[in-house]
């Protein structure tokens, strides 16, 4: 549904806390007049649904302060914006330090209380975490994983029922969708679990746990629950199936469990307190777990709504230095495939250059224009959103790259054709765009970097995808102004730089036009055209080869097509790439 206008009330900041040396990164939702009746840090799940759960938690967080509350939600150590690596020692370790530095956090503003929200493994390490360091004021555990060890085989289970599924991996991992968990992070992770919680610290005062009725809760966690002493409520956890069974840029807000958290939080919250505001703040990272030069990193906004992007730099970076702009997947928010636009962004920023992470309207942590659908992949908006930041980045001289993936590559494609863009890094660009056609919710006439079906052949694949797809496959080898490869062609004619890097099944939109053929061998020889199509690719980046080999093209591309040093540029980018 449209979204409306936000109150006025609520202040919603993004900050910087805990320990100076390895930062987390949160957003803090203030009641009007910082005055409040308690606070609440939202601990959220781990790996891919903590992206499919971004939308959620920030409703949550913001709905919370409208009813009074301070609510802090937050990125754990090594994981989302949070300075760190993903692997390496002490990570659950770090990860339960995380929510102790939430709650001293809240307590620093001056909250007389704190409880907490958790979801799957973010449930099992705030009660955890409770159990070390003292309960919470009150405790929602929705849908909690039994323990770290389940997380990680049912991650498993799912990883080798799609990207994995005849693929060798790395050895020394745990591989689930997108993420991997060292060997070390894995046995570490069998020490948490509601068989594993000691008994004798009671959890919270009040502890509400939420479980699925289509998928009940192993026994052993609602055993735990019932030996607190305090207040116990239980309720359903409608709407998980919509939010984590589907691909996260395809969840639902679960709306009936949200609002029976919210209204629990608030009936036990106490009298308003004045609090401190909180203030946005730069923050210091190391640029990865082995490198550690210093990355600088804080908030941009772009255009007249104040889209989110996070900036990194070196503190010495040069002021002409190249800007590279990674732009969000789909409905998923800036932290890109398997966390990797943020190592990505910090590792481009310790050798110079300068990086922004960008959440397109209506997604992640920006704002929604007026009338537009919240979390809408190819939302028209996205057009003038995209080409206000590359004009802000671009005002100065400055030499401009996008990289971008599917919808994300879709998006860097429409804005060279609008805007001067120096080079476009595209991965497996969606360019055929059957969720944008003729009669649906995001429909524009304006869009130039895409090839929309014919609306019949459109409302077919709402009912018959494959049949609608073989059609239009047909269909297109006479239309030939409908194959994507145009696209390109255009592109790299406007002076862009351009390279597409596809798996096999993306590759074959942009080959199998047979009409268009031909002019693709003839626009290989171009030097300022890569195309490149390689197995080690799947679609999503969520295998751990295709992201690291993703970012050794990137970075090659970088070097050769914005180099840091100006005056070899041009020579180097008459050569191509080898």
């Amino acid at each position: 549904m449209p979204s409306t206008a936000p109150a006025a009330r609520a202040v919603h900041t993004q900050v910087w806390f805990g320990p100076a040396e390895c930062p987390l990164f949160g957003w803090v939702s203030m009641p009007a007049g910082a005055v409040a009746r308690g606070g609440v840090i939202l601990c959220p799940p781990m790996g891919e649904e903590a992206r499919a759960a971004h939308r959620t938690f920030r409703r949550l967080a913001e709905e919370l302060a409208e009813q009074g509350l301070v609510a802090l939600r937050f990125d754990y150590e090594g994981t989302g914006d949070s300075a760190g690596g993903q692997g390496g020692p002490g990570r659950v370790d770090a990860w339960l330090a995380s929510i102790e530095s939430a709650r001293q956090f809240l307590l620093g503003l001056g909250v007389d209380e704190v409880s907490a929200v958790g979801m799957r493994l973010g449930a099992t390490l705030a009660a955890h975490a409770a159990a070390l360091s003292g309960g919470f004021g009150s405790l929602a555990l929705w849908d909690p994983c039994l323990s770290g060890r389940t997380f990680i085989r049912e991650g498993e289970a799912l990883f080798m029922m799609g990207e994995g599924d005849g693929r060798e991996h790395a050895p020394g991992f745990r591989h689930t969708p997108g993420f991997q968990y060292d060997d070390d992070t894995a046995t570490q992770m069998r020490r948490i679990g509601f068989g594993k919680l000691a008994t004798q610290q009671p959890l919270a005062d009040r502890v509400m746990l939420l479980t699925r009725e289509d998928r009940p809760a192993p026994a052993a966690i609602e055993e735990r629950i019932r030996r607190e002493p305090g207040e116990l409520a239980f309720a359903p956890a409608t709407g998980q199936a919509d939010l984590l069974d589907v691909g996260p840029s395809d969840g639902r807000v679960p709306e009936e469990a949200l609002r029976s958290i919210i209204e629990w939080l608030v009936s036990g919250a106490g009298e308003p307190v004045p609090v401190k505001p909180a203030h946005e703040t730069c923050a210091r990272v190391a640029a990865s777990e082995t490198d550690a030069t210093p990355v600088l990193e804080s908030t941009l906004r772009f255009g007249p709504i104040g889209l989110f992007g996070l900036h990194d730099r070196a503190p010495d970076v040069a002021p002409d230095a190249p800007w590279v702009v990674l732009i969000n997947v789909a409905a998923e928010h800036h932290v890109g495939p398997g966390r990797r636009w943020v190592e990505f962004a910090r590792a481009w920023a310790a050798k110079g250059y300068r990086v922004v992470r960008v959440d397109q309207s209506g997604v992640g942590d920006s704002p929604t224009h007026p009338g537009q659908h919240e979390d809408a992949p190819f939302a028209p908006e996205w057009i003038d959103d995209m080409r206000q930041v590359v004009r802000q980045l671009s005002a100065d001289g400055s030499t401009v790259v996008v990289v971008g993936l599917c919808s994300g590559a879709y998006s860097a494609l429409e804005v060279a054709m609008w805007e001067h863009v120096d080079a476009v890094f595209a991965v497996n660009p969606r360019l055929t765009l059957f969720p944008a056609a003729k009669g649906s919710a995001v429909y524009t006439p304006v869009r130039r970097a895409a090839v929309l079906p014919v609306e019949p052949i459109a409302r077919l694949a709402e009912r018959h995808r494959i049949l609608a797809g073989g059609i239009w496959r047909i269909y297109r080898q006479i239309a030939i102004w409908h194959g994507p490869f145009r696209i390109l062609r255009e592109v790299v004619k406007r002076g862009t730089a351009l390279h597409v890097l596809a798996c096999r099944d993306d590759a074959q939109h942009f080959t199998e036009v047979l009409f268009w053929r031909p002019f693709l061998a003839r626009l290989q020889r171009h030097p300022r055209f890569h195309f490149e199509r390689d197995e080690v690719f799947d679609h999503s980046l969520l295998s751990r080869s295709s992201q690291l080999a993703t970012f050794e093209r990137a970075t090659r591309f970088l070097e050769t097509y914005a180099p840091l040093d100006r005056e070899s540029g041009p020579d180097v980018a008459k050569r191509g790439m080898s």
